[in-house]
């Protein structure tokens, strides 16, 4: 009976064994997701920033070359027309050379600020949204495994409560059979 006896410690043992790694496999499990999500959102937010800063960048240079087709455009006109027209020409090509200027002086403003914008959101988003994530998700997995050694606790209590009171049984039903 001393072998079943181990062999009840052993399963016991084993079983806590298990239970503990499971738990440490868990929470190890809960951790790399966490921290695989906020790496997913955090090249996901560095993407869109890459694609803005990109069509930023477009759109700044069709500007310019649209600025500078007017103003090409405006300079062969003055040098091909009539003397008549020149003057005329030369004022309306300034206009609108001051006009495109000014303009893509706006847009590049705008364009900019929408970029800080985004950038600040982007920031934002990795620098406290995605850490709260991380945090309530390494609190979640902190309190699972609190939770799963209380139980590893309360269950080695209870096996140890078996394996007493089958020893006792068991010495009792041999002093009774032996007559002891």
């Amino acid at each position: 009976m001393s072998e079943e006896n181990k062999n009840l410690e052993n399963e016991a043992e084993d079983t806590v064994d298990n239970l503990e790694e499971t738990v440490n496999e868990t929470a190890e499990e809960v951790s790399e997701t966490s921290n695989e999500a906020f790496e997913e959102a955090k090249a996901k937010t560095e993407a869109v920033l890459d694609k803005a800063e990109d069509k930023f960048e477009n759109i700044k240079a069709e500007a310019k070359e649209t600025y500078e087709k007017a103003k090409a455009k405006a300079t062969e006109f003055i040098n091909e027309d009539a003397k008549e027209f020149m003057d005329d020409a030369k004022e309306k090509a300034s206009k609108l050379a001051k006009e495109a200027g000014e303009k893509f002086d706006d847009f590049s403003e705008d364009a900019k600020e929408t970029y800080e914008k985004a950038k600040e959101k982007a920031s934002k988003f990795i620098n406290e949204d995605a850490k709260e994530m991380l945090d309530d998700a390494k609190e979640k997995a902190s309190k699972f495994a609190d939770e799963a050694g209380d139980k590893l606790e309360d269950f080695a209590e209870d096996a140890k409560e078996v394996i007493e009171e089958t020893t006792k049984k068991t010495k009792n039903f041999f002093q009774r059979l032996f007559g002891k």
